[in-house]
């Protein structure tokens, strides 16, 4: 027992020199693949390390250390040149992660890279080439150039950050290169770099100003004409068999056309939103006209739902059937009126 005792006091016990030769293992493969530019084994190694030696801080410290650094040093700056001013907002490690996020495809001339009404939850960086963006007029019913986007431009920006369908159409017109950021890929870096949403906003922001500005007219693809509203009322969700679901919340609609409406809902979350969205819809509602009550029921299909501050969400419900123009306007006219909403999933 004396001389067992005195040879682990000099060499510590075997699991403490099994739980060093795991991690200095790790730490090598991580370094390797690094090396390699095979980030996505680099990361899954470091996951390995951080859940099977947790306490062993320096080397998980160390290891990202390492994959950040590579990462920053393969970067290609030709990539980055187009895009230099949304860049230099990213600190080393927020450009590294965004840098790896995205995705390249090719365009080929008069291929649709999205088309209105569709969504794809993508934000897309032009590289090269040229594209149309366009929209159709339901007035002049016809297509209507909005601008032609080139080498550093970006859009889409409407659908990725708002859970709603494009409102437009970009085409090729000649072969082009384009990156694009997934919703799930934006989420998933987002965990690590939160500071990364708050300023790709506001770069995006700034984009989409300069696309409208040498417009002609406001794009007017709205088919109907909206009017203001103040009705309070509530929405039901309605499971995928058309059962009603029991959980009630109180909203609040702000304008109506023959189309569609909008109604604000207070502290939704964005994973029910994003569920939310494209979801059908049956809508009864009830409004007064002077003495009397009516009642009205459509159904339609979630096609927008956009957050804002203090927790508010605006939802756009498209009607499947149009409303009839002389009930709009008599509940316009009588915004004193309550609303219910019975909500489809």
């Amino acid at each position: 027992m004396d001389k067992k005792t005195s040879i682990n006091n000099n060499t510590g016990s075997p699991d403490e020199d099994n739980g060093d030769l795991l991690v200095r293992t790790l730490l090598n493969g991580i370094a390797q693949y690094a090396n390699q530019k095979n980030f996505a084994k680099a990361e899954r190694l470091r996951e390995e390390l951080i859940k099977a030696s947790p306490k062993a801080v320096r080397a998980i410290v160390k290891s990202g250390e390492i994959i950040e650094q590579k990462k920053a040093e393969s970067m290609d700056p030709r990539l980055i040149k187009p895009w230099a001013d949304l860049f230099n907002k990213f600190n080393t490690s927020e450009a590294a992660a965004f840098y790896y996020a995205l995705k390249t495809f090719i365009a080929k001339p008069n291929q649709p890279v999205f088309q209105q009404g569709s969504c794809d939850n993508r934000l897309y960086f032009i590289q090269t080439g040229s594209l149309k963006l366009k929209y159709f007029d339901y007035e002049l019913k016809k297509n209507v150039v909005i601008t032609t986007l080139k080498k550093g431009d970006v859009t889409g920006i409407e659908a990725f950050f708002t859970f709603t369908n494009h409102t437009t159409n970009l085409v090729a017109v000649e072969e082009s290169v384009i990156s694009y950021l997934d919703k799930d890929a934006y989420q998933k870096i987002l965990t690590g770099h939160h500071t990364i949403e708050a300023k790709l906003c506001a770069y995006c922001d700034s984009k989409k100003i300069n696309y409208f500005q040498n417009a002609p007219a406001p794009p007017a693809r709205r088919a109907h004409e909206r009017y203001k509203a103040n009705l309070t009322g509530h929405v039901q969700r309605i499971d995928q068999n058309g059962n009603l679901l029991k959980d009630i919340s109180d909203i609040r609609i702000v304008d109506l056309s023959s189309g569609g409406l909008c109604y604000i809902m207070n502290h939704i979350q964005i994973g029910d939103a994003a569920n939310l969205h494209n979801s059908k819809v049956q809508i009864t509602s009830a409004y007064q006209k002077y003495s009397l009550s009516y009642e009205l029921k459509k159904t339609g299909k979630v096609v927008s739902l956009k957050f804002f501050p203090h927790g508010e969400c605006s939802v756009h419900i498209q009607f499947e059937d149009l409303l009839d123009e002389s009930t709009v306007m008599e509940i316009a006219k009588h915004t004193d009126v309550t609303a219910y909403l019975d909500l489809l999933v």
